[in-house]
């Protein structure tokens, strides 16, 4: 006679598939070990990805430091070249975004993370030898590729070792590298910018001086990083088991309307940000009658504000345990700087730097919040590795869009005009995403014992449900 197949209760499969179903506050975990567990995974995980990513940014969007330095001019580029040759690269992550981080749930986090590393450094340092726009175009496109799998790999690899509580403050600070990439890039430029013209010209050292730590330290990241609790040696074996029991897994994504809600959310905020980015030495050039050297220096304080922000906003939505409130919170501010830049007078010149200044720390904040904000909701590590690599590889679609808006200048009011669009239009679709998870949660809050079960079979059982099992609450 064959064994009676047992089908969990629901507070079985809370305990046995370790779904996400409740806020971690809810969890019989020893407060003093978990956070002894914690404090061991951010000395042990942050430091090296914030560098790893502070490279990465700092690697691709040098072009924009390397413009200033000569490089239109050397390589013979018109205007519209240049900003193909920005654009190509978000063409390359759209294409390889969702591969790499497949490649990444089925292999060796931290081999693959450094293997990406080296080969992006190596691209990033022969971009000093290009001579035309056809070498530079594929030189990005390349960067692009080997780029593609890194962030949205991070998002999947830190959802290993934190829960959604904890979560979005350490995507924030990781994040906020990037915006500390723009400052130490603009500072670095200034300084590479005094180097003699003798040999190379000062866009070619500014590649190759930060194009050479990354293959360097790729090997160390691939020997450092640990790729799942289950085998992390620097860990005991109590804490493995804790580390493995706060987290989850389940399946796929694709009919999830959450998916291309957040796709469309992170393409409106990603053409403001990279926008932003790419053409943040140029419109300070703008401003004054500065040389481009000091040009680039000045770029530095609206980054490093971006960094300060980015970890406040972080740390304020975990603690709050709040994202949509927070993500329109720092549109405000961002709107309120783009309609300086585009309406105060070009004369008065402290007012538009201070825009920008606003526009660079907002446009960054964003990010970590609606990254965190889209992980938290969608449970299991298959879902949400997919869901993430899906959601960013759509939604830098937007990187190759902002390549291509900031192109009147002096005064740049159109560019300015369809980023201010960009965030206006993305802050009223996070209204509406919130709108309907608060909908939903109070739903499944009004469920009776056989509505949930109904609702598990409807979504193929147990081992397919994830979020949208009746004890999951999605964070608002």
């Amino acid at each position: 006679m064959p064994a009676k197949v047992e089908i969990p209760s629901f507070d079985t499969y809370k305990l046995e598939t370790r779904l996400e179903t409740l806020t971690d506050i809810e969890r019989p975990e020893d407060a003093k070990s978990t956070a002894q567990l914690v404090r061991k995974l951010d000395s042990r995980l942050l430091p090296v990805l914030c560098v790893l990513y502070l490279l990465s940014y700092i690697d691709r969007s040098n072009i924009g430091n390397a413009k200033l330095g000569g490089l239109e001019e050397d390589l013979g580029l018109s205007k519209s070249e240049y900003q193909w040759a920005l654009s190509i690269f978000y063409f390359a992550y759209v294409i390889f975004d969702l591969p790499s981080n497949i490649v990444m749930r089925r292999w060796r986090p931290s081999h693959w993370l450094g293997i990406l590393m080296g080969l992006w450094g190596i691209v990033a340092t022969a971009m000093a030898a290009c001579t035309n726009f056809g070498g530079l175009a594929a030189s990005r496109f390349m960067l692009g590729v080997f780029e593609a799998g890194f962030f949205p790999g991070v998002i999947y690899f830190m959802s290993l070792w934190y829960t959604r509580q904890e979560y979005g403050r350490r995507i924030g600070f990781f994040w906020s590298f990037g915006s500390l990439a723009g400052a130490f890039g603009g500072l670095l430029a200034y300084a590479i910018s005094q180097i003699p013209n003798d040999n190379l010209r000062s866009w070619q050292w500014l590649f190759i001086i930060e194009g050479v730590p990354s293959i360097v330290l790729s090997i160390f990241a691939a020997w450092y990083l640990p790729n799942n609790p289950e085998t992390a040696r620097f860990l005991t074996g109590e804490e493995r088991g804790l580390a493995i029991s706060r987290l989850a897994k389940v399946s796929s994504v694709f009919h999830d309307w959450k998916v291309y809600a957040y796709m469309i959310i992170y393409v409106s905020g990603t053409v403001s940000l990279q926008g932003v980015t790419l053409f943040l030495p140029s419109i300070v050039a703008e401003m004054g009658t500065w040389p481009k050297s000091t040009a680039q220096a000045l770029t530095t304080p609206p980054y490093f504000l971006a960094f300060l922000v980015t970890i406040g906003i972080g740390y304020s939505s975990d603690k709050l345990f709040e994202r949509a409130y927070h993500m329109i919170a720092v549109n405000v501010f961002a709107m309120a700087g783009f309609l300086v830049l585009m309406f105060v007078p070009h004369e008065d010149v402290a007012a538009n730097y201070f825009g920008a200044c606003i526009v660079t720390a907002s446009v960054y904040a964003n990010v970590s919040i609606k990254v965190a904000w889209f992980n938290n909701n969608f449970a299991g590590l298959t879902r949400r590795a997919v869901a993430s690599a899906s959601i960013v590889s759509v939604g830098t679609i937007g990187g190759a869009i902002g390549g291509q808006i900031y192109y009147d200048p002096p005064l740049y009011f159109a560019g300015n005009t369809i980023a201010f669009s960009c965030v206006a239009f993305q802050t009223l679709l996070t209204i509406v995403v919130r709108l309907a998870l608060l909908r939903e949660n109070k739903r499944r809050d009004a469920m009776t014992a056989d509505m949930k079960e109904q609702e598990i079979i409807r979504h193929g059982g147990m081992e397919l449900v994830g979020d949208r099992h009746p004890d999951f609450r999605y964070v608002l």
